[in-house]
């Protein structure tokens, strides 16, 4: 851990650009001390070769699976910086370098923190900012990364993309350990701006496998469909900026989480975008997408844990002019022994489409597996071997002759990991 002592640190981090619109204390001088964890992965990935049209889709093709353009590519490099001080506040940035995708290069998260002393054993928390909610059990590592593969569940890259926002987030937790309890409870609820086009790539694309996280003013393009290029969809661009505030419109979220000792863990979270589906602003939709989500952690034994995650949800943009269910899980088992970890992931994800729209088919679905082998041979670095499959079902691919809406998707990765602490 890199500590610097005595610095002036709320004047570095709450800028007009980040923080200050959540923060009256930038006139204050405070003395305190800075934590940086690091985390960069050099990989030589194999893909299964591809048609032109399935490739990226930030380059306007219709592939789920990340495409590197080298055999020798760097995944994102990320950092975290935690600057503390001598009250009981804190503050949080997360960043992000990919050199293959601009919208996923820069600040991923930034948020103030304040947790008190506990009160009777109670925990209070806030937290203002823009950052992820909770929700995953999965990317437990630096900057939202993940300890068990490379490439995250088609879930959480999807949540990687698109959900994260302005947000308030109050939190009280109960630990077991202050009641003499194997029983802990946390509840949270948040308030939100700026996330109006949640479920954009949802619709269209669909699903995807990786690792990328999208810089908090990022915009991710995908394929420029023809029913994008009539009406009723004539008005909506082949690119989604995702944390745009579009109707004026506060979205909300609420949380319990609940831990058997240090065996179970269970998430559970209703979100709600509120969002006006019939504004069009700043060249995009609103969206009004809900979803409730589950996730479970279970140490089965000292070498084995099973992790779960499951969202449900629907998205609906216009007069529903699109309007999707979908649902996305993923099953992962991961066991370690010494400096060895070996992980299976399961994934499996759908989405409906129940508009009237002609010609802009939204269906699709599909399911992969994972498996990752680590090997930790230092405490700064890590070999890694990673082998993935994706089967889709995308009905909009069919909207060009000769297209198919069903394609397989493969990549084997070997690469070595770096990392500060």
């Amino acid at each position: 851990m890199f500590r610097t002592k005595r610095v002036a640190w709320l004047q570095l981090l709450i800028t007009p650009l980040v923080l200050a619109p959540f923060s009256d204390l930038h006139g204050a001088e405070l003395t305190g001390w800075l934590e940086l964890s690091a985390k960069a992965e050099l990989n030589w990935s194999q893909q299964r070769e591809q048609p032109v049209h399935l490739g990226n889709w930030w380059q306007g093709h219709t592939g789920q699976h990340i495409q590197a353009e080298h055999p020798f590519s760097a995944s994102p490099v990320v950092a975290a910086l935690t600057l503390h001080n001598e009250t009981a506040v804190s503050a949080h940035m997360h960043l992000s370098y990919q050199p293959a995708l601009p919208a996923a290069s820069g600040l991923t998260e930034a948020w103030l923190q304040y947790q008190p002393l506990p009160w009777s054993g109670y925990r209070f928390k806030a937290k203002a900012g823009w950052f992820y909610p909770a929700l995953s059990v999965e990317n437990n590592d630096i900057a939202w990364t993940s300890q068990y593969a490379s490439q995250f569940s088609v879930l959480n890259s999807w949540y990687a993309e698109e959900l994260r926002a302005k947000t308030v987030e109050l939190s009280f937790s109960r630990p077991g350990r202050a009641f003499s309890s194997p029983h802990s409870h946390q509840w949270l609820a948040a308030a939100f701006r700026g996330n109006d086009p949640l479920g954009s790539l949802i619709a269209w694309r669909g699903f995807a496998q990786h690792n990328l996280q999208t810089k908090l003013n990022g915009r991710i393009n995908f394929a420029h469909y023809p029913s994008l290029q009539r009406f009723p969809l004539e008005r909506q661009p082949a690119w989604v900026e995702p944390f745009a505030e579009l109707d004026g419109r506060t979205g909300w979220y609420l949380g319990w989480h609940y831990q058997y000792q240090q065996q179970l863990e269970l998430r559970w979270y209703h979100y709600d975008s509120n969002g006006d589906p019939h504004v069009l602003a700043k060249g995009q939709y609103a969206w009004d997408n809900q979803f409730n989500q589950l996730a479970l952690q279970y140490q089965l034994t000292d070498r084995w844990r099973l992790i779960a995650q499951v969202a449900d949800g629907s998205t609906e943009m216009g007069w529903q002019t699109v309007l999707v269910d979908y649902r996305a899980a993923y099953l992962l088992a991961n066991y370690q022994t010494g400096d060895w970890q070996l992980s299976w992931r399961y994934d499996h994800w759908r989405q409906q489409d129940r508009d009237l729209t002609v010609g802009d088919d939204n269906n699709g679905n599909g399911s992969g597996q994972t498996i990752a082998l680590h090997y930790q041979w230092s405490q700064q670095w890590k070999m890694q071997l990673e082998w993935s499959r994706m089967n889709t079902h995308q009905a909009s691919r069919g909207q060009w002759q000769g297209w198919p809406v069903q394609r397989t998707f493969g990549n084997l990765l070997l690469g070595v990991v770096w990392r500060l602490d």
